[in-house]
């Protein structure tokens, strides 16, 4: 239901609409070619960094997203946290705590409206502040993160990848539902009759997956389009040197991302924001003569929660028997892999498939020739993709490849790291607030057990010895409730001003937490670290 057809179906765009997006693009390229590129200063970026965007309670989840990168990738790493206009009263936690959170003195707030006019920052917000955070951070080589992500493991910026193609980008859940018209738009063609791949497997030929009736392919298998599946932004890696007019124009495209673009890329189904727009500016380029190349990696995005009781999210403990029907996954987190085995793992694919298959093809002509001299080579090739089609074509083979390949981030989204929110509703308790609620409606409810469990399962283990869990927790303690240590995060002095009895249920807010972390440190695992 991806196809052509079945795309041009969800939102309508007419005619008038199209030319006119596709004039004001044409003029932008024109602008970005020959007056904006030639003039700035690319220089001014140096070395590498990561970048978040902080402000109000995105500066509190940064908090702890900086101890992890600290303790698995490094204590070197040069950090900026972009602030937005409108968030003045960050001064208590770069003055107060950053120093506390980060003794080496390489992370620093930066804030954003001393860097931008205000005609420049007037109705920007949200997603689109990504895009010009990535412009307006000092380093070269980037890594963009989104504040409640969180590095486990590896490290980054000397990645074979981003010296060969300079933008990394990982995948989401969703496939790409870009209308057709996108393409048109920014100038790339779409060769509507020609399959290029099979979803994100650029490997295998096309000969074993062609298909009777093209317009049923879906859409973004056709050559021309960006390959499935869709971009996740929650992490991005970028070489300015090579990209800078890439993230120039994804800029463009987020400016005018809640009145056209956004719309456009998720259609109002895959989500919408920022997450699309980079490898579109990449394409529109290409598609101009520019060659921006990236690599968006094959492991598939992962899933990180527990299993739990449908009416109420608590989860199902071992020794409880649940049939399968009677059980749902609470998703809580998104798991990305490693940049450079990803890329190691897509080589190895390539050469083995391609390899095998170059070999059989060999081996099928000769029998062929040894049986009649005088064969058409064409028509006994013809006749090895039929006989190969006949065993079907599974797209696993291809994704086996990539099976191992480790997690780097932790794109715990669902909900976030919010404490005082989590404390609001006892969530993560077995009888807490969210899941009497959820019971109201039965009067001979009682929990099966009390207090607190974590969020993600004992599949975490696997994947990093450093308790993310924990070591967050550990960080709200020791930070948002020392004495008065609310003032330092604007977000909570806010939310306490506004908020009947709001020192008391800060108070009690600090007593979710301590409860929070002894159950966390009484159910960590032997060999696990926090720093």
């Amino acid at each position: 239901k991806v196809s052509k057809s079945e795309l041009l179906k969800c939102i309508q765009i007419t005619p008038d609409a199209e030319d006119e997006l596709k004039n004001l693009h044409k003029s932008f390229l024109s602008v970005l070619e020959k007056k904006i590129m030639p003039k700035y200063p690319i220089s001014m970026y140096r070395g590498d960094g990561i970048v978040f965007v902080g402000g109000g309670r995105f500066t509190m989840f940064v908090m702890p997203a900086i101890q992890a990168i600290r303790a698995n990738a490094g204590r070197d790493i040069p950090i900026e946290i972009m602030i937005p206009p409108g968030n003045n009263h960050e001064s208590g936690f770069c003055e107060n705590i950053l120093p506390l959170v980060d003794p080496s003195g390489l992370t620093r707030c930066v804030f954003m409206e001393t860097l931008f006019d205000s005609k420049t920052m007037k109705n920007v917000k949200g997603y689109q502040l990504k895009a010009l955070a990535l412009l307006a951070s000092s380093f070269r080589k980037t890594l963009l993160l989104d504040a409640d992500n969180y590095v486990v493991n590896s490290s980054f910026f000397d990645s074979e990848i981003i010296e060969d193609y300079g933008m990394a980008l990982w995948p989401d859940y969703w496939k790409r539902l870009h209308h057709p018209a996108v393409y048109d738009i920014v100038g790339s063609h779409v060769d509507s009759s020609r399959r290029a791949r099979f979803i994100m497997d650029t490997v295998s030929p096309s000969q074993l997956y062609q298909s009777d009736d093209i317009s049923k392919v879906p859409f973004h298998d056709l050559d021309g389009t960006i390959p499935d599946g869709g971009t996740e932004s929650g992490q991005l890696l970028v070489d300015k040197y090579k990209h800078l007019d890439t993230i120039i124009l994804s800029l463009y495209y987020n400016y005018n991302g809640p009145s056209y673009y956004y719309p456009l890329l998720g259609q109002g189904l895959a989500g919408e924001g920022d997450k699309d727009t980079f490898a579109l500016a990449a394409r529109a380029l290409s598609a101009h003569g520019l060659q921006r190349y990236f690599y968006q990696l094959r492991a598939p995005v992962g899933a990180l929660g527990y299993w739990a009781h449908p009416k109420d999210n608590v989860p199902i403990l071992d020794d409880e028997h649940v049939p399968e029907d009677q059980r749902s996954f609470r998703g809580v987190a998104m798991l990305q892999h490693d940049l450079d085995l990803d890329f190691k793992a897509y080589k190895k694919a390539y050469t083995e498939i391609k390899s095998k298959l170059v070999q059989d093809l060999k081996t099928f002509r000769k029998k062929a020739t040894l049986s009649d001299a005088s064969a058409d080579l064409a028509n006994v090739d013809e006749l090895f993709w039929k006989e190969r089609r006949k065993d079907g074509y599974d797209v696993n083979e291809f994704l086996s490849y990539f099976s191992d390949v480790p997690v780097t981030f932790i794109h715990s989204h669902f909900p976030k790291y919010n404490p005082w929110e989590f404390a609001q509703d006892q969530e993560f308790t077995f009888d807490g607030k969210k899941v009497m609620s959820d019971h109201k409606d039965d009067p001979n409810f009682k929990p099966t057990h009390h207090g607190h469990f974590r969020m993600y399962d004992h599949t975490f283990q696997k994947l990093s010895n450093y308790d993310l869990e924990l070591a967050n927790w550990l960080s709200f303690k020791e930070h948002i409730c020392r004495e008065d240590g609310h003032t330092n995060f604007s977000y909570l002095a806010e939310e306490i001003e506004k908020t009947e009895h709001g020192l008391q249920r800060y108070e009690e807010m600090c007593k979710y937490i301590d409860e929070r972390v002894k159950m966390l440190k009484s159910t960590t695992w032997e060999g696990s670290r926090v720093n």
